[in-house]
């Protein structure tokens, strides 16, 4: 068998599996960004002044947030950094107040810790909206 055959024959193989990959992916059930950060989903909501991060597992389950605690590094309006603390507010829900002024999109880079271990970071690009 040639190699281009080959290839092709291992690419059909493949593409059902691709398929399924994509399929399993879910959309923004809060209305924000979502991420994969290490072995979680996390998805970032920002209205208003609040910042929210909820966290689901590798199979879509909501994770108790009392046990993790991120920070974001938040590009802030005349391309200033600031740091963003978010701490666990309720059932997989991470939280914290905005108070500095974001132009256009919030643009954050969120690490996520469960204890002093750094879980993984993930990169977002969300609209902020009103309540």
């Amino acid at each position: 068998m040639s190699n281009f055959r080959m290839l092709l024959v291992a690419a059909l193989a493949l593409s059902p599996a691709l398929a399924l990959a994509q399929a399993h992916s879910h959309g923004a059930e809060h209305g924000g960004q979502v991420q994969k950060i290490g072995s979680y989903e996390a998805e970032l909501v920002v209205k208003g002044t609040d910042a929210m991060l909820y966290v689901l597992d590798d199979k879509e389950k909501k994770v108790d947030a009392s046990k993790f605690s991120a920070t974001a590094m938040v590009l802030a309006k005349g391309n200033e950094q600031k740091t963003l603390e978010l701490k666990p507010a309720s059932d997989n829900m991470l939280s914290g107040k905005v108070d500095f002024p974001v132009e256009g999109k919030f643009r954050a880079t969120v690490t996520l810790k469960t204890g002093s271990t750094e879980v993984g970071k993930g990169r977002y690009n969300v609209d902020v909206t009103s309540r």
